[in-house]
This record gives C-alpha cells, structure tokens and sequence, in this order.
C-alpha cells in the first residue's frame, strides 16, 4: 500500500498541532528566557512576536498547504517551488535536526520527570524505553495513535489552564510591578530568547504534513493550522503571566521547571508534584505528535525519489513503517546527549532558515503555478507574505550577527544538506 486515508477531521487536526506546539519548550524554556532578559514585560513581549511570527506564517503556509495538500508539508512547497534540490534540504533538515532534536529534548525530559517522581532511575534507560514504546503505539495504525493525541491534548490544555488561572488568581504580580528596563537585554539576549520562544512554537505547520489524510483539506486546513497557532498564542501569554504574577523574572531564572517553582510558591508541595505529573503528560502528548509528523516526511521523500523506496510503504493500519523505525532510532542516539540549550540554539537557526526559504516559495509558487486552485488566499496577499519574510530576514540576521559560530556549523549542515540533494536528485534523474 502506498497511498494514505483520508480519515482526520479539524479536531484531530487541531489536537496534532496543539499537541505538537505545547511540549518541552514552555515547560522548559520559560527559566531560560527569564535569564536571557530579566524583565518581566521584555519576557512577555519576546512570546508575543512569537505568536505573531507564528500566526503570520500559518496564514501563508495555508495558501500553500490548501493548493497542494499532498503529505510531507514544507518539503512539497518547496520542491514545487524551487526543485528537488530544495525539498531535499527542506525534508532531511526537518528530519534530521528539527524534529529529530526536538524529540530527543521531550524523551530526555519525560525520563527526568519520572525520575523525579519515582525517586531514582536511568535517565538514558528511561528515555530507550520511551522512544521504543511510541514505535510500538505507531504500529497500531493512524487511528490509534490520533485518539491517543486526542486524549492527552485535552488533558494538557485543561492543565495549562489550570495553572495559569491558579497563579494570575494567587500571585502577587511581582514579575510585572517593575518597571520595564533593558538592563540585562542586548541583542545576544534577544536573539536567545527568541530562539527559545521559536522552539517553543515550533510545530505551528506539523498538520500540513498530513493533508492527504485530512477530511476536505481546502476547508479544514485553514482552520487547524490557523486556529492552532491562535490558541497556543493565547495559552503561551496566560501561562507566561501566571508565571510572573508569582515569581520575579531572577526567580524565574535558570529554572528547570517554572510552573513547578510558580505553583508550589503559592499553593505547597503537593501541588508542586501534581504540575510535574501534568508536564509529564504535557510532554508524553507533544513527542507523540513527532512519531506521527515525521515518517510522514520520509514517505514524501521517498515519494518523490529523494529517499529510498522503502520508505513508501504504509502499512495496512496506514502507518509508514520504514519512516517510523527511522524516526525512532534518530531520536534514540540524540536523547543521549544533554546540552539542551545548544540543541534548542541550533535546531532553531537551521530551522528558521529553512522557513525562511518554505515561505518564499509562496511568492515563486504565485508567480509559476498561477492556475492552481487555491481555496484559502492569505489576507492582504504578498504584503502580508513579504512582511512575515520580512521579521525572518531581521530575526536570522540578529542570530547569525550574535552567534556567528553556531551560524557556520548551520552553514556546514545546510549545505551538506544541499550537496546531498544535488547528487540524489542527479541520480534519480538518471
């Protein structure tokens, strides 16, 4: 079997994008940001431009995702818009570092969380045990794995609720009484903070990847890809500001887990075990969300003849079984690591750089596929499109201008990336 079912609906569409969004980045990344910046309205506002860039880029990415909604997502954008060269560089690198990073982030962090509540335990054997336990789920077939999204998407957002209405309600403000300053901000400071904001958001496109699967793609992928990066938006500012009506931004700072550190602050330390059992759940549905986006991107490739052909069979359950052994064994060998803010760091430069270069096939696509149906239209056309390129532009130069090491090694990635696309692409055409 080699073709896909067409068997989700908006709400399991909006389960897959909430769900992969809301993970490791708000439950890990809130400490960081506090000690990049140290204040608390600079601290809301970096998670504002995030949910602006966020909502701006699903607004042009649905025009592009409703006229061609084949699964594989950016990487079918940019293969159409600019050749095999460029989907090669758009699949691998989200396979190979965005999604493969960022699953090795949750793996680690679901391991460290039941070490917590179990007392004791190995974070690497834990984390083996968790990545081979979520193969095992996705050989169950699509339909399993989106009603166990759905499940634990709700609770999560039932969870984060909770904690942002019990530390607005309780708190004193104390993160927000101060004055803004820019004492401890610099451009270093921002260009880390967002990086942490972006990974925190990342996944605002992962329903795209599914679109051959989606119900009436041209009416239903606006709305999750859309409503999904809105609602985390709105979710991100109430919990950031429970966070800072209960803790300093130097409280805040360096924490591991804030909303732990908020809630036990106000409320003691059975609530402080409860928020760890939630991140853990918050956690378990946000790395589910990657064993069910990325094989897809494999099946894409090896689709279009830039991956090996194995990696087109979907099993009878409509799981591509290749893509999904793949997925786990690369986030195995990752989650060994745990220099967390370096993976955060680099994941994000290569990824924004290759949205950067998605994105811009909105205005190639316009230009050389005029006559295709497009059934949802960016508001306010290239304007919108070239202002959202725009904040990609300012924001990639402001990380490479500060961390220009991490730029090269990004270079060095992207452009082994490229080299191998070049030589598959050859010899696919041969």
């Amino acid at each position: 079997m080699s073709e896909m079912n067409r068997v989700l609906r908006v709400r399991d569409g909006l389960a897959i994008t909430v769900g992969i969004i809301i993970g490791a980045g708000i439950l890990r990344t809130p400490g960081l940001i506090a000690e990049y910046l140290g204040n608390g309205w600079l601290i809301l506002g970096v998670w504002a431009l995030g949910g602006v860039v966020a909502g701006l880029s699903t607004l042009v990415l649905a025009e592009m995702a409703t006229a061609i909604p084949k699964a594989g997502g950016k990487y079918v954008y940019a293969r159409e818009a600019y050749g095999p060269v460029a989907g090669f560089v758009a699949g691998w690198s989200e396979l190979l570092v965005s999604r493969a990073f960022s699953g090795a982030i949750k793996a680690v962090a679901i391991a460290e969380y039941l070490i917590i509540l179990a007392g004791s335990g190995s974070v690497r054997i834990l984390a083996v045990g968790v990545v081979v336990g979520y193969v095992i789920i996705h050989m169950g077939g699509l339909r399993v794995g989106t009603a166990f999204q759905n499940i634990t998407t709700a609770i999560k957002v039932v969870v984060l609720v909770a904690i942002a209405a019990a530390g607005i309600a309780a708190g004193d403000g104390s993160g927000l009484l101060a004055a803004p300053s820019v004492e401890r901000a610099s451009l270093l400071g921002f260009a880390l903070a967002y990086q942490s904001v972006a990974f925190a958001y990342y996944g605002w496109e992962d329903a795209a990847k599914m679109a051959e699967e989606i119900r009436d793609p041209g009416r239903a992928l606006p709305r999750i890809l859309i409503g999904g990066a809105v609602a985390v938006a709105i979710l991100y500012l109430m919990v950031n500001t429970a966070y800072l009506a209960a803790l300093t931004p130097d409280e805040m700072a360096g924490s591991e887990l804030v909303a732990r550190d908020a809630v036990q602050g106000v409320f003691g330390n059975t609530a402080a075990t409860f928020v760890v059992v939630a991140s853990l759940m918050i956690l378990v549905s946000s790395l589910n969300v990657n064993f069910l986006g990325m094989p897809r991107v494999a099946f894409a490739l090896a689709r279009s003849g830039l991956a090996p052909k194995v990696f087109r069979h979907v099993s009878p359950r409509g799981t591509p079984v290749a893509g999904l052994l793949l997925v786990g064994v690369v986030i195995l060998g990752l989650a060994s690591t745990a220099a967390l803010e370096f993976l955060i760091q680099f994941m994000m430069l290569v990824a924004i750089s290759v949205d950067l270069m998605v994105l811009s096939a909105f205005f190639r696509l316009r230009r050389t596929h005029p006559d295709l149906e497009r059934p949802v239209r960016v508001p306010g056309g290239a304007w919108t499109a070239g202002l959202t390129i725009l904040l990609y532009l300012v924001i990639l130069g402001i990380i490479v201008g500060t961390q220009p090491l991490l730029a090269i090694g990004g270079a060095i990635i992207l452009g082994g990336l490229a080299l191998a696309g070049a030589i598959t692409a050859r010899h696919s055409n041969a």
